[in-house]
């Protein structure tokens, strides 16, 4: 697999999991909640994933 194409498989699924965790639904109380997420039960760690995928998801989008 070329590098170009290795670029362009992680952009399709970088992309396809930040669609996932954008999901929204609304409960029968009205309620917003995003079903499908990233946990960890460590705080530190926990922070540390957010900040990644914070980044992640920026550069994603300057990427068009």
């Amino acid at each position: 697999m070329s590098l170009t194409s290795k670029v362009q498989a992680y952009d399709v699924l970088v992309r396809e999991l930040f669609r996932l965790l954008d999901i929204t639904e609304q409960t029968d109380e009205g309620r917003v909640f995003r079903p499908n997420r990233i946990s960890s039960c460590r705080a530190l760690d926990a922070e540390k994933l957010e900040q990644v995928l914070k980044e992640l998801k920026n550069v994603l989008e300057d990427r068009g």
